[in-house]
């Protein structure tokens, strides 16, 4: 999978018929997505790979709030694969919360114990929890796509002048953009940044 087609990002990009080019498009669609993943304040997967928007595993290290209410840092959360509460930060078995002990509030990345878990409430020690989730988007929003479609067409579009600031066209001069994050691409991905990104 991908943020967007070729097909869909072709749909910017003015004078190109045919599947042509698809094979470097995609290379700037998959690009998009990792400097996209970047600025909004997502991180890389657990396992390889660059920063991605779409949904991908990640494991997270965090304090124990000591309450019932365990905020994730990073959203939208998919799935939880599994939390480990340990005092001792082994993460072992003995450590697992079961999975019937919490409610997920994805949109909101909140894992809340039930009022009636076995688990009671979270340490309240640091680094005593070890989250492995899914994180990212299973649908990519409109706003996000059209943001890619307008950044992989100024890539595209701009190749032929990488490191210049004007070049000569139709007897003048015109200045060159620089192939950096387009400020319209900015503005579409505001709402989507992480509050890791705002507060530090």
């Amino acid at each position: 999978m991908a943020i967007m087609t070729a097909a869909e990002a072709r749909l910017y990009i003015r004078g190109i018929t045919g599947t042509g080019e698809d094979a470097n498009i995609d290379s700037l669609i998959a690009r998009a997505d990792a400097l996209f993943a970047g600025y909004i304040g997502l991180p890389s997967p657990t396992v390889g790979g660059n920063p991605t928007l779409e949904d991908s595993t990640h494991t997270i290290y965090l304090d124990g709030p000591g309450t019932q209410n365990l905020q994730l840092p990073f959203l939208p959360v998919v799935s939880i694969t599994s939390i480990h509460d340990s005092d001792e930060r082994d993460y072992g078995t003995l450590d697992l919360v079961a999975s019937g002990d919490y409610d997920l509030f994805g949109d909101e990345g909140l894992v809340r114990l039930k009022d009636d878990s076995a688990h009671g409430t979270f340490s309240d020690i640091k680094r005593a929890i070890k989250v492995v989730a899914v994180i990212g988007y299973t649908t990519i929003p409109q706003a996000i796509k059209h943001a890619a479609g307008l950044q992989v067409a100024h890539w595209f579009q701009g190749r032929d002048h990488v490191g210049r600031t004007s070049v000569a066209q139709g007897g003048g001069t015109i200045d060159v953009h620089d192939l950096g994050l387009l400020q319209e691409v900015r503005e579409a991905l505001q709402p989507y940044r992480q509050a890791s990104v705002w507060v530090g």
